[in-house]
């Protein structure tokens, strides 16, 4: 009988858990308004929304001037042409547009200062539709700035602002698709209709964007301040704009405020502020930052000052004037790849405008880049991430998650995948335990995993290893469990190596053998189905294979030891006769018995001694 090989320790292959891959992120910014990217942000979302028909009329009737303000009118011309006018106006009102516009425009040929023709004129253009509806506004934009009756004025004013209803979003629709191809035509046409339009505050944004981009800075300031004081829509967007416009001509004239600022003299920054030329002193900006000085007169007590009371984009403005040109100081370090530098001047100027989107924006990629304080990083990408016009925001706030949540995850994979490569080899007892523990600790370290994980991409990778890491100790229990069981019948069979030499030694290796049998059971229903299961299979085998060679061994040890009492039993001695025969009848029923009970494990020379020996017996006996 021979024992296993020492090939108990199997493994199957191991597929590796892929690293967690860092987001990438390119520092592109250079400044917040040079560029102005906001230009080009606004035309996109332009181009997807503006329409390229004009919206339902809503076809305005025509309301009739008090008699009285007529009698005025005429009075005014003379008699001569009033048959033209009181026709024009008659047909106006009959829906005879047509008629009534080339009476109005014969009128207006000698009278051309004439409100109501000139109204009536625009109107019934309004109603033809087409192109004219250009020329109607053009018409009526004089109107809105002359003096005259109520209800004119209210007809002129509701006509003009049903036509800037239709024409608007046409012409924001056309500078949308041809700004890229032909900026300067398409602002041209766009600052043409804003004078037909000046209360259209997000033309007027557009327009004044569209300028600075070209670089006529002056020229977009007037524009924004202009839009700010005339629009009734979108008013506050402009007057927003107009603000950070004028950053640029506010900064110089408040340099002395801003460096007695950041010297932490809130008090001589109000002195100096006193000292501007009353043209910048009552601005907005200046007056929001004397305002916020004031609070830190008294309110600033650690590192940073109070937060400025003020709506986020005043206070950004505010932080603007303050450290506008540090961050473009940065921007330009971090574009030459002075990171180091680029972050040296952002820390000594960012607790003094914690709250500076845009500043907290290039310390956040200052910080990625040179691979430091994740957390803060995190935290200024944060505060950066609130301002939409800041277009790399969120993409360094993914790149930034996505950094600190391998910097967490990345180590575990690689313990990981250094430990399995550590029993790639070969295994034994002990490199497997010492896997175990190392698996454990990390299995221990998962729920840490769990928690900072912040992407999908990063669940995905934890969800992976906790499974592989679950497998490998499952298999690492069965292997080490097979092993265990591989001693217990190396020392089953230890005894013996030497051969079997009685039925007694047979049938305690018998017993330890089905003992044996009955563990590999236990363990393998322990195991369940699937993983682990070939070592277990192969030890039970070999283990069967013993048992099946032990039964033959025995049997034959049996089949000697009937022989050798048949043939003691035949030495020439004078025994009783009756025990004699006792005996051998005993010996011919065992014989008998173990030939039936036996049949499949006895060799043919056992059976032919068999045989023999109960024929022997029987005639014996007779």
């Amino acid at each position: 009988m021979t024992g296993p090989s020492d090939d108990r320790h199997s493994f199957r292959d191991v597929g590796p858990v892929q690293s967690l891959r860092t987001p990438s992120f390119e520092f592109a910014e250079v400044t917040r308004h040079a560029d102005l990217a906001e230009h080009d942000r606004r035309l996109d979302e332009l181009a997807r929304r503006a329409p390229t028909a004009p919206v339902v009329d809503r076809l305005l009737e025509l309301s009739a001037v008090a008699p009285d303000t007529l009698h005025e009118m005429s009075l005014v011309i003379g008699d001569d042409g009033e048959d033209l006018l009181e026709d024009g106006r008659a047909n106006a009102h009959a829906g005879e547009y047509g008629t009534a516009l080339e009476l109005l425009t014969e009128y207006l040929n000698g009278r051309p200062g004439h409100q109501e023709a000139r109204y009536l004129r625009a109107f019934c253009m309004y109603r033809l539709d087409g192109q004219d509806r250009v020329e109607a506004l053009r018409i009526l934009r004089p109107l809105r700035d002359e003096p005259m009756e109520d209800g004119l004025r209210e007809q002129v004013r509701e006509l003009r602002r049903e036509l800037r209803r239709l024409l608007t979003p046409l012409e924001v629709g056309t500078y949308a698709r041809t700004a890229r191809s032909d900026p300067r035509g398409a602002l041209e046409r766009a600052e043409a209709f804003l004078e037909l339009a000046p209360e259209e505050g997000s033309l007027s944004c557009l327009v004044a964007l569209g300028q600075a981009r070209g670089g006529a800075l002056d020229k977009a300031l007037e524009t924004a301040t202009r839009g700010a004081a005339e629009a009734d829509v979108d008013q506050e967007q402009v007057s927003t704009l107009a603000r950070r416009l004028l950053l640029p001509y506010l900064r110089p004239a408040a340099a002395a405020a801003v460096a007695a600022f950041k010297a932490r003299d809130p008090r001589l920054a109000r002195t100096e502020l006193s000292r501007m030329e009353p043209r910048w002193r009552h601005s907005a900006v200046i007056e929001d930052f004397d305002a916020y000085l004031a609070l830190c007169v008294t309110g600033w007590a650690g590192v940073s000052p109070p937060a400025p009371r003020l709506p986020d984009d005043r206070a950004d403005d505010v932080y603007s004037l303050i450290a506008e040109s540090d961050g473009q100081s940065a921007a330009t370090l971090m574009q030459a790849g002075l990171a180091d530098a680029a972050e040296q001047v952002l820390a000594r100027v960012l607790p003094l405008v914690p709250g500076f989107r845009w500043l907290n924006f290039l310390y956040a990629a200052c910080l990625l880049r040179l691979g430091r304080d994740p957390e803060r990083a995190a935290a200024c990408a944060e505060i950066a991430a609130r301002d939409a016009t800041i277009a790399q925001a969120g993409e360094l706030l993914e790149a930034i998650r996505g950094w600190q949540e391998a910097r967490v995850i990345n180590p575990a994979v690689e313990e990981y995948v250094a430990a399995m490569k550590s029993v790639s080899g070969g295994v034994s007892p002990d490199s497997l335990a010492r896997l175990r523990t190392r698996l454990t600790v990390l299995q221990r370290g998962l729920p840490v995993l769990r928690a900072a994980a912040l992407s999908e991409q990063g669940r995905q990778v934890v969800r992976e290893l906790e499974k592989a890491i679950g497998q490998r100790l499952g298999e690492i229990g069965d292997a080490m469990a097979v092993s265990e069981l591989y001693d217990r019948y190396d020392a089953v069979m230890a005894p013996v190596q030497g051969g079997i030499t009685g039925a007694a030694s047979a049938d305690r290796l018998a017993r330890d053998l089905d003992d044996l049998a009955a563990r590999i059971r236990d363990r393998r229903r322990v195991a369940g189905k699937g993983a682990g299961q070939d070592p277990y299979e192969k030890l039970a085998e070999l283990v069967s294979t013993r048992r099946a060679e032990l039964d033959r061994v025995r049997t034959g040890l049996l089949v000697s030891d009937l022989v050798k009492r048949f043939n003691d039993l035949a030495q020439p001695r004078s025994p009783d006769p009756y025990a004699l025969r006792t005996k051998l009848s005993g010996i011919r029923e065992e014989a008998r018995g173990l030939r039936r009970t036996h049949k499949k494990t006895l060799a043919a020379r056992e059976t032919e001694l068999l045989d023999e020996l109960i024929a022997t017996i029987s005639k014996v006996l007779g």
